[in-house]
């Protein structure tokens, strides 16, 4: 199963370490330029962090477990997307 390019950005960004030197600069300045739209997949994932962490306190505990760890994922996912808008706007 495919994730959505609606939640997904990673999809979209070039390799800037492969090529050669005109052709990595070229795939770094356009994956400079996609780092506008990480704000937007951030407050997505973070909407759903929000979701999934009052599921999993509402929810019964067999099934509050499964939320738990959908949440921990949806988490990491956030955390990575705030640490490439870092990484490629200010640079």
């Amino acid at each position: 199963m495919r994730v959505p390019e609606y939640l997904w950005p990673f999809g979209k960004y070039r390799d800037a370490a492969a090529g050669s030197e005109l052709e990595r600069a070229a795939a770094l300045r356009y994956n400079q330029r996609l780092a506008r739209e990480l704000p937007a997949y951030l407050n997505r994932w973070a909407m759903i962090c929000c979701a999934l962490l009052t599921l999993s306190v509402v929810c019964p505990p067999p099934v509050s477990a499964v939320v738990g760890t959908a949440f921990t994922l949806a988490f990491c996912v956030t955390v990575h997307i705030a640490q490439l808008y870092l990484l490629f706007r200010y640079r």
